[in-house]
């Protein structure tokens, strides 16, 4: 290795920067975690009130912010190994748990999660003082409890999902392990069936009306048309109501009773007929209505954010050339506003999959289970003493919600990076 190579390994593993604290202090404060840690092993606390399992997860919150914030360690391989340690950990009680016993105890498995909680904390806070202060210190300690609400109500709830869709749980979340048995309930049953057509129907609908729908209101919108703010206002007016408020709405419009088709036949056309909020065939594209009615205003305001965006030169060019104001719409603006389509999809499309309000408030899944969606059997489920099968289905519902996102996030973020 060349003095060269040396020298830029040396900087990568060290702190950029002078130590903010003295020596007597930075000796002090690692003497005083290593007192914390010594004596909390020894009064075993806070193991006794919280248990094992809360610690390490707070251990595994301080990994995580410490690679986010990037705690600038002495070593690099100090910043991998608390990886490591808390990696090893959660091996022993797997083994401990998966044996029964037989491989490691529970005593003993219980003993190396404090021994690791303690230390990946310990020593994390340690090397923070002792390298402090270091790069946008103040923003990212800031940050710290939303990284830990992230990493908790989010990862880890849907984590705790996973795991407990392969239980049996009815009433109350106990972990038993079932295996995939949930899942292959749920596959076999008719209700989840029913409810997966639904919200394709709705996905395929919703979201292909509400593009073209919004691109064409987007594009009159970009005519400079006078009293534009308040066109702008009419049609962005929906979204901002409940869905609640959208699905009662649309009930009384739809209603045979007292709605539209009441109101036709009163003006005289007596045989007319407008009973799909009745019908079981037609149900779920009352859903469609009224959801497309409240989301096509926002695809609109953002068309019309990404035709702002397009640069006045490309139409002058357009229109010196000759081209048809259509042609120029296709073959020219359209690719160049990828980036708005892909994000307009990505929020569309994952907003439709997770329609539960509008459906409850307008059909309530009804008549029957005909209007069933994913979101609503996951709500039954749950509360109605079967668990484990509304968490298999919410698993599912969390996979497909990443294939729609994943792939987004690595064109924007990952791909288009590496581009620029």
């Amino acid at each position: 290795m060349t003095t060269l190579d040396q020298l830029n390994l040396r900087e990568l593993n060290q702190a950029p920067h002078l130590q903010q604290f003295s020596n007597p202090v930075r000796y002090g404060f690692a003497a005083l975690m290593a007192a914390v840690g010594y004596l909390a092993l020894y009064f075993d606390w806070p193991f006794e009130t919280l248990g094992v399992f809360q610690p390490m997860m707070y251990a595994l919150g301080l990994v995580v912010v410490s690679l986010v914030i990037d705690i600038p360690f002495d070593r690099l391989s100090y910043q991998l190994g608390m990886i490591g340690i808390f990696i090893l950990g959660a091996i022993t009680a797997f083994l401990a748990w998966s044996s029964g016993g037989t491989i490691i105890s529970q005593d003993g498995a219980d003993l190396i999660w404090k021994i690791t909680a303690l230390f990946v904390i310990l020593f994390t806070l340690a090397a923070a003082v002792w390298n402090a202060p270091f790069k946008n210190f103040h923003s990212k300690i800031a940050a710290i409890p939303m990284m830990y609400i992230v990493l908790f109500a989010f990862i880890g709830c849907s984590i705790w999902t996973v795991v407990f869709s392969t239980s049996n749980a009815k009433i109350y979340p106990t972990y038993t392990y079932a295996g995939f048995g949930q899942y292959l309930r749920l596959w076999h049953s008719d209700k989840w069936w029913i409810a997966v057509q639904n919200v394709l129907i709705y996905i395929g609908f919703s979201t292909v009306l509400a593009f073209v729908i919004g691109f064409l209101l987007a594009v009159f919108m970009d005519q400079k048309i006078r009293l534009e703010g308040l066109f702008r206002t009419i049609y962005l007016y929906p979204f901002a109501l409940s869905f609640i408020v959208t699905g009662h709405v649309w009930a009384w419009i739809l209603s045979p009773e007292y709605g539209l088709e009441k109101s036709v036949r009163q003006l005289g056309w007596t045989s007319f007929s407008f009973d799909w909020l009745t019908n079981t065939d037609k149900a779920i594209y009352c859903v469609v209505i009224a959801g497309l009615w409240q989301g096509a205003g926002l695809v609109m305001a953002l068309m019309l954010a990404g035709l702002r965006g397009i640069d006045d030169e490309v139409w002058k060019a357009a229109r010196v050339d000759g081209i048809p104001k259509w042609r120029t719409y296709w073959s020219i603006v359209i690719p160049m506003m990828r980036p708005v389509l892909i994000t307009t999809f990505v929020i569309v499309a994952s907003g439709a999959f997770r329609v539960y309000d509008i459906v409850v408030a307008l059909t309530d899944g009804g008549p029957g289970i005909s209007s069933t969606v994913p979101s609503q059997y996951v709500y039954v489920n749950l509360f109605s003493g079967n668990i484990a099968q509304g968490l298999a289905a919410a698993t599912i519902m969390l996979l497909i919600s990443a294939i729609i996102l994943i792939p987004w996030v690595y064109v924007e973020f990952v791909k288009g990076k590496q581009i620029r």
